[in-house]
């Protein structure tokens, strides 16, 4: 959908772009955003080379099909071995 910029299950192109997905803590605390992590040394014990980013949504507002992407790749990348 980021690239056709149109839903691949309606052929909509009425597209909500950017939707930020709401992680949920502990005791279901609102957090801000959710992130993904990649680590380059994930068996460390310190130092484990932790990179985090945030995730995004585009849903099809006709059908409410949703892909998720990763706001920032290469930060994710740049890490690791």
């Amino acid at each position: 959908m980021k690239q056709s910029k149109q839903c691949p299950k309606c052929n909509s192109k009425d597209l909500i772009k950017d939707a930020k997905v709401i992680d949920r803590g502990h005791g279901n605390s609102e957090r801000e955003k959710m992130t993904v992590a990649t680590y380059s040394d994930p068996d460390a014990w310190l130092f484990t080379g932790k990179s985090a980013s945030a995730v995004s949504a585009i849903i099809c507002a006709d059908c409410g099909y949703m892909e998720l992407y990763v706001d920032s790749p290469r930060l994710l990348r740049q890490d690791r071995a």
